[in-house]
């Protein structure tokens, strides 16, 4: 049942308010806790910046449990003030049981552990902590359409991306979908809560830029002029390093880009059990889930394996740091103009075409070559594991934009040609049909 919380005279009050059997029923009740300066009218919480706020979060938490077991227990009709003051309180004392979220998520993570990605992890924590900053002494009572509205405009207030947003909210129904199929949460209204979402532009490699980065000869001297400002190459030992760290992306990158496969993928191929030159074939998944492939091996990967040995493999987050730098090695410089949601409102970017890449900048790139040179789509995506046309088409849109405009560029009308006009023919009397 709704319970509101207002202020009057500075004291915070509780109240609950229903038309019943022709009756409107109001029902208040006045804990003595003071608004101050920190109340928060939207969220009907303090803002927790110190613990004792945290605190009075928790009490008016307590108060709304036990306001909801006594209406649950008695009809509110029969209510009066005075009763109403003693059941509440009396209420508080047997602590009318509830369900923690924080403290479930604790018996989540230890049953999920043996299952659970490192990575889906850490999302998953990072999708806990924002929701905690918001409401600290959160129940699966209170995950609700409220809950929802208020969070998400939290989030955006915030200014983080529609995407982001997203993300937290995909995770909490991760989270709360596994209570409920484990009788933990009765509360379903979280199956309402939409995810957030925008297209967000993502750029690829074009042929001849793949061939850049493969073309680079990396040496002490250039990773030292493009090392990372925030960590200084300081010692010899470090600069031969990042010589080794930069020349094994750019082996693994390469390879990403004309094999297709996802970066968990293509840093751990088995160039023993997965590379056979003689047929000219790669055998690998086509996605998480999905059936064996043999994807044709690409001239540059045939040259890296022959010529200088299958790279040592890096981990995601040193090759996602290690590809921008070889893209600004590879004058890949060309600026990006692009728009994003930040917060409340559209913002509109630009960067360098390096600073973009990622990654997942490697399996776009495939795709995208791929339809750039005419193969059919379907052909494609055996190997990137799309389901269907449309998710395809929405993963490879800037080749397919670019594609377009350049034919765009053929027609006459750019070099302010007139269009030539064809004469209409005569229709003469005996040409008419009877």
């Amino acid at each position: 049942m709704a319970i509101n919380f207002f202020v009057d005279k500075g004291s915070i009050y509780a109240i609950f308010r229903k038309q019943k059997d022709g009756r409107r029923i109001t029902l208040t009740y006045y804990p003595g806790i003071p608004a101050g300066n920190d109340w928060n009218a939207d969220r009907q919480r303090f803002n927790p910046k110190t613990e004792e706020l945290e605190k009075l979060n928790k009490q008016i938490l307590q108060i709304e449990l036990a306001f909801n077991y006594v209406l649950e227990n008695h009809n509110p009709l029969m209510l009066d003030s005075k009763k109403l003051v003693k059941l509440i309180e009396d209420a508080m004392k047997v602590r009318p049981r509830h369900t923690s979220f924080f403290d479930y998520c604790e018996t989540y993570f230890e049953e999920t552990a043996k299952v659970m990605t490192p990575t889906h992890r850490g999302d998953i924590k990072n999708c806990l902590n924002k929701i905690k900053e918001y409401s600290p002494a959160l129940t699966f009572e209170h995950i609700d359409k409220r809950f929802y509205r208020d969070f998400t405009q939290s989030l955006r207030d915030q200014d983080y991306s529609a995407n982001y947003i997203g993300s937290i909210i995909k995770n909490l129904k991760v989270v709360l979908n596994y209570a409920t199929e484990n009788e933990q949460n009765s509360n379903l209204a979280f199956r309402d809560f939409k995810k957030p979402s925008e297209e967000v532009y993502n750029v690829y490699l074009n042929e001849e830029e793949i061939e850049r980065i493969y073309n680079l000869k990396i040496d002490e001297k250039l990773a030292v002029k493009y090392q990372d400002k925030k960590h200084p190459l300081t010692t010899p030992e470090s600069i031969i390093k990042q010589v080794q760290t930069l020349d094994s992306a750019r082996k693994l990158f390469v390879i990403g880009c004309w094999t297709g496969l996802r970066v968990e993928n293509y840093l751990n191929i088995d160039p023993e059990m997965q590379v056979d030159l003689s047929t000219g074939f790669l055998h690998a998944i086509a996605n998480k889930n999905g059936p064996k492939l043999r994807i044709p091996i690409h001239k540059l990967v045939r040259q890296i394996v022959e010529v200088e040995g299958f790279p040592k493999s890096i981990n995601q987050q040193q090759l996602n740091d290690s590809i921008k730098i070889l893209g600004a090695m590879a004058k890949i410089k060309d600026n990006v103009i692009f728009a994003r949601t930040k917060g409340n409102g559209r913002v509109e970017y630009t960067k360098k075409k390096y600073e973009m890449m990622t990654t997942h900048t490697a399996r776009r790139s495939f795709a995208s070559n791929l339809i750039s040179r005419g193969i059919p789509k379907q052909f494609v995506m055996a190997v990137t594991g799309h389901k269907t046309e449309s998710s395809f088409n929405k993963y490879t849109a800037a080749v397919q934009k670019d594609i377009m405009t350049s034919k765009l560029a053929d027609y006459d009308i750019w070099n302010g040609e007139k269009p030539v006009q064809k004469k209409s023919q005569e229709i003469q009397p005996g040409n008419l049909l009877a």
